[in-house]
């Protein structure tokens, strides 16, 4: 009878884990992250004065990390990520504004040469 709790626990551990690999979409995340290329990337991290986000979880084509980037004016940060196959961290830095309404949208892409770009669209 006792193991039934730790059975269940348990449970809704690896449900919360498997849910939270990258940020839920809602109304307060109003960066979002996608991946535009055929590799796949890991390790994105959103960094700013003062804090630093990571999504450890590898992003495959066409999805998206969400953040939440609060209400801020001019607000610089670096997008940060690894390219999983060759190991290299790749960056770019950006200023923007963030509010509530707004969703400000940044897409990984790599190109036939195999050179990546950090676009803000």
């Amino acid at each position: 009878m006792k193991r039934i709790p730790y059975i269940t626990v348990l449970g809704c551990i690896i449900i919360a884990i498997l849910i939270s690999a990258c940020g839920e979409k809602n109304i307060k995340n109003n960066l979002i992250i996608g991946n535009r290329s055929s590799e796949i990337i890991s390790n994105i991290a959103i960094q700013r004065i003062g804090k630093t986000e990571i999504r450890g979880s590898n992003l495959k084509q066409n999805q998206h990390c969400y953040f939440d980037m609060g209400v801020q004016k001019n607000c610089i940060y670096k997008v940060e990520f690894e390219d999983r196959n060759n190991k290299s961290t790749l960056s770019n830095e950006f200023t923007c504004d963030f509010d509530k309404e707004k969703l400000v949208n940044i897409n990984v892409l790599k190109d036939n040469d195999g050179k990546w770009e950090v676009v803000l669209n």
